[in-house]
């Protein structure tokens, strides 16, 4: 009878460290297999060479971006980044001058018929205590640029990030009045490229790399 009750014991103390050990490496393999789990490491794989960032920025580089982030005092207009036309200045503020403010011709929406007036909310440039400017920078640069509070308003990354996937002026690019081009990259495409980028840490591209057009 003793005997018969050791040997149930061991039996049972057996199948419980073999249930556990299967339970570990169930929970294991789930980890393994998880997305969410695969997605951060393909992410962190590609911080090394900048492609998180890469992969948006021909966004940055468009017209639509970049007639506002463009070397000089002035904004550009159209697909060749031809200077605005009247000899329309920065201003103290990024929103003109004297009798040639934004608000003047701009509204916070876009004037109805082929090459009329654009517009969104908060219309205008950077100020020229942060131009932001990234015309004819690299993209190592540019990443450098927007992610430093002395060039993008003091924004942090969050705020930049908000910047970019939520601003109406921003998202303007893809809605732009009639007779213009639109942004190519669809914008929900372009929004979760910069989460990723966000996600990962932000990171930069290394080197010379690809610079914006004069």
């Amino acid at each position: 009878m003793k005997r018969s009750i050791r040997i149930s014991v061991f039996v049972t103390a057996g199948a419980v460290l073999i249930l556990s050990g299967t339970t570990l490496v169930s929970r294991w393999l789930s980890a393994a297999e998880d997305p969410a789990a695969t997605r951060s490491l393909a992410a962190a794989a590609a911080t090394d060479d900048g492609a998180l960032f890469t992969a948006f920025v021909p966004v940055l580089r468009n017209p639509r971006c970049l007639n506002c982030h463009s070397q000089g005092d002035f904004p550009r207009q159209g697909d060749d980044g031809h200077p605005h036309a009247m000899n329309v200045r920065r201003g103290p503020d990024g929103h003109g001058v004297t009798a040639e403010k934004c608000a003047t011709c701009h509204q916070d929406h876009n004037l109805s018929g082929a090459h009329m007036p654009p517009g969104a909310p908060h219309w205008g440039l950077p100020p020229p205590s942060t131009p932001m400017i990234w015309q004819g920078l690299t993209d190592a640069q540019i990443c450098r640029s927007i992610k430093d509070p002395k060039q993008n308003k003091n924004r942090s990354l969050e705020q930049l990030v908000q910047h970019f996937t939520e601003d109406e002026l921003v998202a303007w690019g893809w809605n732009p009045g009639e007779g213009r081009t639109p942004i190519p990259m669809p914008r929900d495409e372009f929004v979760a490229k910069v989460k990723q980028w966000q996600a990962a840490g932000a990171p930069c591209p290394n080197g010379a790399g690809t610079r914006a057009k004069s």
